[in-house]
């Protein structure tokens, strides 16, 4: 009872800023959608001269508050309790029978009722007005698994509160829970048992599996690609368009039974139809994954070749290239590039590039370049090294662990890539480029092509496998343990 009055004290003041800043019209009541932690910061302070002490109250029995503030669920184990938040009064209760309250819950979106998912699967529609809570039926039935260790139930929510993922008895369904053909009728996406569904953004469902993690536009449950994680398949990271419309993939086949080189293809998905479509797939090709980009309108990577004979694939061929998502449709911005190192917004890039040396053995050139035009400023010799071959092969990528991220930042796996060579580091102005030559200088270079010798490196090795970064506040140069100083 004590935890009632306290709550009820929190709830009043709560409700009188409401109605406050309501009035004031500084910030729109229908705009704030508080969590129990934010309540304090919301209420009124005490100045030094005031006498008045702030209660302490205990919010961690408040679950959640619908958006409008109007409304609040508490937990007061084994129930859960629905409450007025302006006059603290119960409107109904739910008890499911067990000690623990469930805490995934869902508000429409017109706060006239709330989505209850316990720890089960069982969904409950919940409404505001008083009526109790009705166990909502979404077809999902699942015949009892015969595996062992497969029995949790795991459930997740689209950002947009649109879709529900429920991974039940080793099937995995999707439903929509506030109304829509997947209430009545759930999807059913894959087949068999999995580590657990996640969600990439609002259309995209990702599940894991011991081989891979497999991807679902939804609602269609089209299968528009995968990521490996078998030994053996070192692939480049999916990337998502900022529009999060387009994915790529590269997606390596390769059976574990047998003795064979993997099997490259390079795919295009649409993430709003589920369709997808083959870009490149010929085994002569390296394609190293650039970016989007701001506007989603290109795709930018690089192709380059496999083996001294190696034939690109008519459709990429060797060379920094662009990908119009939309018709398909290939530029070739720089050809034979082999590295590349741009800015932020992809508009100015360190790009390198094998050359021919008189005697005709091959070195590798670099030089600053700005997108869209045939101006290279300040040519430099990046590698004369004889360990250096025509066919472009990876001899200092190494495979390590990478993370997989959604749009908004969000961990959602890893497995093996390659770390490609970055032959230059951009400073955070986006204004000047810092690399090391095969001469073991430490240049910068400005977008007017102008040179900075910072230092002369002690030491042989080509300058392109180094390590160069910039401090935050672009006032030095990081080279391992070692900074120097920018000239001002």
């Amino acid at each position: 009872m004590k935890s009632r009055r306290t709550l009820s004290v929190l709830l009043l003041c709560y409700s009188l800023l409401i109605a406050c800043t309501a009035q004031s019209a500084i910030v729109p009541v229908s705009t704030i959608t508080p969590n129990p932690q934010e309540i304090f910061s919301l209420l009124p302070t005490t100045t030094s001269t005031q006498a008045r002490a702030q209660p302490h109250i205990d919010t961690e029995n408040v679950i959640t508050i619908s958006p409008d503030g109007s409304y609040l669920i508490a937990c007061e184990s084994p129930e859960l309790v629905l409450l007025d938040a302006k006059s603290n009064a119960t409107l109904s209760k739910l008890n499911l029978g067990h000690s623990l309250c469930p805490r995934n819950i869902r508000w429409s979106k017109d706060n006239l009722y709330s989505i209850v998912v316990d720890q089960d699967g069982a969904l409950y529609q919940w409404p505001v007005n008083g009526s109790q809570p009705t166990k909502a039926d979404v077809n999902i039935a699942p015949e009892p698994s015969r595996l062992t260790g497969n029995t949790q139930t795991i459930t997740a929510w689209s950002d947009d509160g649109n879709y529900l993922v429920i991974y039940k008895e080793c099937k995995t369904y999707v439903t929509q829970p506030f109304g829509g053909p997947l209430m009545e009728n759930p999807l059913i996406v894959g087949d068999g048992c999995v580590e657990g569904p996640r969600w990439v953004t609002n259309r995209l469902l990702m599940v894991e599996t011991w081989a891979s993690y497999i991807f679902y536009q939804i609602p269609t449950g089209v299968n528009v690609g995968q990521w490996s994680r078998i030994e053996g398949c070192i692939e480049e990271v999916p990337s998502i368009s900022p529009d999060q419309h387009w994915m790529v993939f590269h997606q390596c086949d390769i059976s574990p039974y047998f003795n064979r080189q993997p099997a490259d293809q390079y795919i295009l998905a649409n993430l709003g139809s589920g369709e997808v479509q083959v870009f490149s797939s010929t085994p002569g090709n390296y394609i190293d994954f650039i970016g989007w980009k701001d506007d989603g309108a290109e795709f930018y990577f690089i192709s380059r070749s496999f083996n001294p004979d190696s034939k690109p694939d008519p459709r990429t061929p060797f060379g920094l290239l662009a990908l119009d998502p939309k018709t398909g449709a290939m530029r070739n911005l720089f050809e034979q590039v082999w590295f590349a190192a741009f800015n932020d917004d992809l508009s100015w890039a360190f790009v390198v590039f094998p050359a021919q040396n008189e005697d005709g053995t091959i070195r590798l050139d670099g030089g600053l370049w700005q997108v869209g035009t045939s101006e290279l400023k300040n040519k430099q010799v990046m590698d004369k090294s004889d360990r250096i071959r025509v066919n472009g092969e990876r001899n200092h990528d190494f495979p390590s662990h990478v993370a997989f991220l959604s749009p908004t930042g969000i961990y959602l796996g890893y497995s093996l890539a390659f770390t490609r060579l970055r032959p230059a580091a951009w400073s955070n102005d986006n204004q000047h480029v810092a690399l090391i030559n095969a001469d073991r200088q430490l240049i910068i270079i400005d977008l007017q092509g102008n040179l900075q010798v910072i230092t002369q490196l002690e030491g042989a090795g080509a300058g392109i496998y180094g390590d160069v970064a910039w401090s935050h506040d672009d006032k030095l140069i990081i080279l391992g343990e070692k900074t120097f100083s920018v000239p001002g």
